[in-house]
This record gives C-alpha cells, structure tokens and sequence, in this order.
C-alpha cells in the first residue's frame, strides 16, 4: 500500500484536500474477467478518487478472506482502521458495501461509526447514492447492509439445502475424495453427483490394508509396514487442485505426514470401500441407507462389499483371522472361517500359541468380564480334525428318505451354487447375509455385555435399550432384504457326487480334503456348518475331553 502521511495537530477539515483509500476484498484469489475480480475492483475504486479530485492514500486488499465469517482475521481491512483511528484517512472507498461486510445492518453500522467517529467518509463504487455525510446516506447504508445480508443468507441456505439433496443421492459433497479414491462428475437425473471412483495409484495400497488386516496384521503394524515403504498419506501425495489452491496461497503448505494406526482404521472402516455411499454419525463413518433400508450404491467400489463385511468382524473382533505372535499370524481352519464360538459367553474364538502348539480360546477368557472361562482353551489341530471328521461322517451316511438330511444338503447345495454364481444379484445377496450376521451377532454381544454388567445405572440402561432398538430395527431391516433378494433366486445346483459318497478315508492322504488348501477347506465347511461350539473342558493334557467338546451346528436355510 502506499505509505499514509499523519495529520498533524493544526489539520482542520478541507474538502479539496481528502486523503483517500481504497479496500476491496474477496473471497477467493483469482484473477478473471469478472466485474468483481481484485484488480477490477481496485482499478475502479481508484478511478472514483480520480474523478473527485481526491489524493489516493493507499490501498488495502483482503483476497481469499470471507466477509461473511466472523472467525476470519482480514489483516488489510485491520490496518485500515488502524490508520482510520490514527487520523491518516479522510475517506474510505469500496467497490460495493458487500466486499466491506457481509454480517448484516448491524455490522455495517458498527463500522460506519468507527469511521464516523474520526471523520471519516465511506464512498461506494456500485452504489453511488451512498453518502454517509447525510442521515438519508445513513439509511440508505442501513438499507443496503441489510440487502447484503440477505443475499449472503439465501446463498448459504441454498448451499445447504443443495448439500443435502446430493448427500441424499449418495454424491460425495465436499473436502478432498477420501485415501484411494478420486471424484468424478456425473449426471444422475436432475442432479450432476460426484461419485467417487478408485485412484489408480492409491487403491492398490487400500487392498493391500485389506488384505493385511484380514490376514492378522494389526493396524498399528500396516502403519509402519506403510511407513517403512515409503507410501505417501493423501496429505502427502495431493491431487493437482490442492496444489494448485495451495500456490495461488489460498491454504497452507502441508508437511509431509506418516501413517499412524488410527489413518489405517479410518480408511479400513470406511462404507465407501465398498461403493456404498456414507454419512456421519458423531466420528464416524455410516452407511448411508434408501427408503426400503437397503444400503444405498453411490460409488464404485476398492473391495467387494462381502469382502469388506468380513473386514468389519476383524476389526470388531468377532471373526478374527490369526492373533500375531512373534511377529507371524497363526494360519487356523476355524477362526479364520469365523465359525468358532466360545458356548460359555458366545464369544469368538481365537488363534494363540503356548508352549509352541496352536490352540483356540475364547476372546474374552482373559478379560474376566465373563465367569466360567476356565478351561476354554482347546488344541487347534484336535478341533479341526473332529469338525472335519463330524461333517465327512455325515456325508457318507446321508439317508435319502431322512427330511432333515435333505433339507441340509439342500441347504449346502444354495450355498455351493451361490460360491458359483459371481453375478451382481449374488454377490448382494452374499454382502446382505453377512451384513445381518454382523447385526446379529452384535445384538448377541450387547446381551452378554448386559449380563456382564457393563450396563449399570439409569444412563447404561438407556444405552442399551437404545442400542437394542437400533440394531433390531437394523436386523429386521436387512433380514427383509436377504428374503427379497432370495426370492430371487433359480435353478438348483447340486454338491459334487464325490462328496457324498467319498471313495476310502475322507481325510487321508490320497483323499480330495488332502488336496486342497486351507482356503478351499474353509470354504467347504461353510457349505456345511454355521457355527463351531467349543465346551469347558473337563480334564487335563491326555484326559481332557477334546472330542467331546466340540459341538457342530449344522447350516440352516437363512432366516426371513
């Protein structure tokens, strides 16, 4: 700005001697052809001291500053009243009353009488009629304050009410596209959506999270594992529009950050993973559902929505695939099919090791919150090999007369011809179960929880029952769409004839259970089998009753 001259103690109003400045602001920093835009407005507001035969004292300008935010400091427009209030002003000009303030009358005023108060004019470009040396200038100020207020309102009502009509469509609204996405733009009937899409080089990375957790790896462990190679966060790697916002000065350089446990569970527990679109709830991320309580489909998924159900209960606790020991996951049949429940609290059961030898325990034997869990602990090969050996017994002497044995091999057989079909009907149906076992076996954990205790008191009772009503309105919510989308369902596919009618021991070396892997055994017992029980045990070392112990609870057709 150009440098002020002080009155000095003898100055005395003179209209032909008026020390001018001129204030422009906006909210944005961009130069265009616009009649608003920073170099129009000053090119004006000098023109305007020109033609009064005033002296051009200086000029302040706010860029990328909102008149409309009380919380935002304009450094220029400080320094100008800094100088009003020192006596180096004599008038102050603005392109329009709106870049001065855009908070209301009040405001205006407050302003006007500061200025007021040291002699200062105010001389506005776009409304000439304004002059605050006479009480009908004074009003007119009042009047057009007020207008700008008004128009700054219905803006920001629009904005708003447009935001949560694209929110609505399931649109991502606004902020940078989360880690391993990137936005594009379009059409969904009247409205232009931003639907999110996977970023070429981000999206790998969000797989390979995936991936770890699912394998064991603890999120605190993928963020160092990050770390060690080098991957970039969002913060670090911005997309061309933040660099280019950041260079015209509009926001701060961003540092380069590391990944810590809390990013990877962030973006782990995002719905948008799975192409479904989002909405807050306090802290976190929900999936943002339509009129029939569907999840609502907004954006092209990184995972399968199955795949990212399934993440869910290990991050939850529920299903988890291996407790790192040692640095190593533990590879097991029956965790990682999450199908092995502890019978004392209902808990899941999980991998470990003592003495070297993998066994199973319950999730909660350590935690005492739950009495009784003495003894629940098992040896994971024993309890592999009486599960697979329960469900091959019953295989070979399936009796075709026998309604309950037809009834579950009709059972298996939807379930073998639903790891057949890849179709998109299939792959919902398979999200939509496991979304309501989740539902369901939250429910089962917030009972036990109560049992616990963990509930006592006036508050924990309202939580709870809140909590109830929320997940069973939930439950039936989903439940109604696994039955809609299993109506759907045609054709009947039977199981492989060499499974039920095995040639020699169904488990021996040359047989077809030898032949696979894990992840194909899995697969097969959860054709089978719903859910795996493990019993305290009774004795010790040799004498405790492993066989027994074990309880099978065979797949039954999904409840409506």
């Amino acid at each position: 700005m150009t440098p002020l001259v002080k009155r000095g103690s003898d100055w005395t109003p003179n209209l032909d001697h008026v020390r001018a400045v001129s204030y422009i602001r906006q909210s944005r920093k961009r130069e265009d052809d616009s009649a608003s835009s920073p170099e129009a407005q000053r090119t004006k507001c000098e023109a305007l001291i020109t033609a009064k035969g005033w002296d051009n004292a200086g000029h302040f300008a706010d860029v990328g500053k909102s008149g409309w935010d009380p919380k935002v400091v304009r450094p220029e427009f400080e320094e100008m009243m800094s100088a009003v209030r020192a006596g180096h002003v004599d008038a102050v000009v603005v392109f329009s009353l709106s870049r001065l303030t855009r908070q209301g009358a009040l405001e205006a005023m407050l302003i006007n009488e500061e200025l007021a108060k040291h002699g200062v004019l105010l001389v506005s470009v776009e409304e000439p009629y304004l002059d605050t040396s006479t009480p009908m200038g004074v009003a007119i100020f009042g009047l057009i304050a007020a207008l700008a207020q008004q128009e700054s309102d219905m803006k920001s009502a629009y904005i708003t009410a447009t935001k949560v009509t694209l929110r609505a469509a399931g649109s991502h609204v606004s902020g940078m596209a989360p880690y391993g996405f990137q936005s594009t733009r379009e059409p969904r009937g009247e409205l232009v959506v931003v639907r999110l899409v996977p970023h070429p080089a981000e999206a790998p990375y969000v797989r390979d999270m995936v991936s770890w957790a699912l394998g064991g790896m603890t999120a605190s462990a993928i963020a160092r594992k990050l770390n060690t190679e080098g991957v970039p966060t969002k913060a670090a790697d911005m997309s061309a529009r933040v660099i280019a916002r950041r260079a015209r000065g509009v926001s701060q350089p961003l540092e380069r950050t590391t990944w810590v446990s809390s990013t990877v569970l962030r973006i782990l527990r995002d719905p948008r993973l799975a192409g479904y679109a989002a909405e807050r709830q306090g802290t976190k991320r929900v999936i943002l559902r339509d009129d029939s309580g569907a999840p609502l489909v907004a954006h092209e998924g990184i995972v399968p929505a199955d795949d990212w159900w399934r993440l869910q209960d290990v991050l939850d606790g529920r299903t988890p695939q291996g407790v790192r020991q040692g640095g190593r996951s533990v590879p097991s049949l029956l965790g990682s099919a999450g199908m092995l429940f502890c019978e004392v609290c209902g808990s899941s059961m999980v991998t470990d090791k003592r003495n070297g030898k993998p066994l199973y325990r319950c999730n909660r034997a350590q935690s005492g919150a739950v009495p009784g869990h003495g003894g629940l602990a098992i040896n994971m090969d024993a309890a592999d090999d009486v599960v697979a050996r329960t469900v091959w017994s019953r295989l070979t002497a399936l009796d075709p007369e026998d309604p309950e044995d037809l009834e579950w091999l009709a059972e298996a057989a939807r379930r073998f011809a639903a790891q057949a079909d890849t179709g998109e009907r299939q792959a919902e149906l398979a999200a939509a179960r496991v979304e309501l076992e989740h539902v369901r076996e939250a429910l089962r954990t917030l009972y036990v929880d109560r049992q616990a205790g963990l509930y006592a008191g006036a508050v924990g009772d309202r939580m709870f029952r809140e909590s109830v009503e929320r997940l069973s309105a939930h439950e039936e919510r989903t439940a109604a769409r696994v039955e809609e989308l299993g109506t759907a369902e045609a054709g009947t596919v039977a199981v492989p004839s060499e499974w039920t009618a095995p040639e020699g021991d169904p488990l021996g070396p040359e047989s077809t259970w030898a032949g696979w892997d894990l992840s194909e055994r899995r697969g097969f017992l959860a054709l089978f089998v719903d859910r795996v029980s493990v019993a305290r045990s009774v004795g010790r070392g040799r004498n405790a009753n492993t066989a027994e112990r074990v309880a099978v609870h065979w797949a039954e057709a999904p409840a409506t």
